[in-house]
């Protein structure tokens, strides 16, 4: 990763050191997870077979209708490319609940957009996450939301619904 100004870098670790300690407590998910320090252990494989899983998007926490709404589009085209069935919030038919946090730092040189997404089962069990963070060129310190752009929430829900992909053809 490319970065202009040396404030940006240090801001990301600090972020991505507050999300990696809270990834480490209770999630109110029953405690499973796929992750471990060091990434050594594999992800849980699905417990349904991925043709016949159904993925619900619960509301997403920590970003601005604005950018809520063009992810949100973002997410339903990529499911439909990459062929993931989504079923609304709340819907009981439901196979897997997908739980999205978001943060974005920004400072003269851009902003960096953070994502976690946790895959629940039926049973509320955390069974995957999938984390990753996006660069754009635009933002700043007082709104670094003003720097995510229609092309980062594309490249996220790209990167999002393709770890799902991934994660559900494990078996």
């Amino acid at each position: 990763m490319i970065v202009k100004g040396k404030k940006l870098l240090p801001m990301a670790f600090a972020l991505a050191a507050a999300l990696f300690v809270a990834a480490c407590g209770n999630t109110g998910g029953g405690g499973s997870s796929s992750t471990s320090v060091g990434g050594s252990t594999a992800p849980a494989p699905p417990t349904v077979p991925f043709a016949e899983a159904k993925f619900a998007f619960a509301p997403v926490t920590g970003a601005p209708a604005t950018v809520l709404t063009r992810l949100s589009a973002e997410l339903g085209k990529e499911a439909y490319i990459q062929h993931v069935s989504l079923v609304p919030s709340g819907d009981t038919a439901a196979t897997y609940v997908v739980k999205g946090y978001l943060s974005a730092l920004g400072d003269t040189s851009g902003t960096i957009l953070v994502y976690v997404w946790d895959i629940f089962d039926t049973s509320g069990r955390r069974v995957h996450r999938i984390s990753g963070q996006e660069t754009s060129a635009g933002g700043s310190q007082s709104d670094p939301w003003s720097g995510v752009d229609s092309s980062t929430t594309a490249n996220v829900a790209r990167r999002t619904i393709s770890s799902i992909v991934a994660w559900g053809n494990a078996r």
